[in-house]
């Protein structure tokens, strides 16, 4: 009898308990977002050039009606962009990975447009190089972007 006594007491002091140190918990964990990481992320002029030339690139693509010739020589033009937007560009710090996680989606997409065997793909790999382009003007400070409508 006195065994259930003591257990009884013992699980109700570990129920008193556990959600003081729950609190202390989750006020003792580190915040996750430095003021580095507060958006909107920074930029420079040359990067704002060079998403815009981008962006009128991948605007023209989504206007026109691309065979698959069309696809792959625009996904051509969008992996050279990329590359002279990453030319040069620091991504040892949280900023700079962000943005080179970025431009790897965009490349990625161009990947596929090069790649896919079949047309609605490669339409599909355009798709996703202008929605990882919208995002880039919602995480990043560029006044006056304007997001592409697919």
């Amino acid at each position: 009898m006195r065994f259930r006594i003591l257990i009884a007491a013992l699980l109700a002091s570990c129920a008193v308990a556990a959600p003081a140190v729950a609190a202390d918990e989750v006020r003792a964990q580190p915040k996750l977002q430095s003021p580095a990481d507060e958006l909107p992320r920074p930029t420079d002029e040359r990067l704002r050039e060079g998403m815009v030339r981008l962006r009128d690139t991948i605007a023209q693509g989504l206007s026109a009606n691309l065979d698959e010739a069309g696809h792959v020589a625009l996904a051509g033009q969008i992996i050279d962009q990329v590359a002279a937007i990453s030319a040069g560009r620091d991504f040892h710090n949280r900023a700079g990975r962000h943005l080179q996680w970025l431009l790897g989606d965009v490349t990625d997409g161009a990947g596929l447009m090069r790649d896919a065997p079949r047309l609605a793909a490669k339409r599909l790999g355009l798709l996703r190089a202008a929605e990882t382009l919208n995002f880039y003007g919602r995480e990043y400070d560029h006044p006056g972007w304007t997001p592409l409508k697919p």
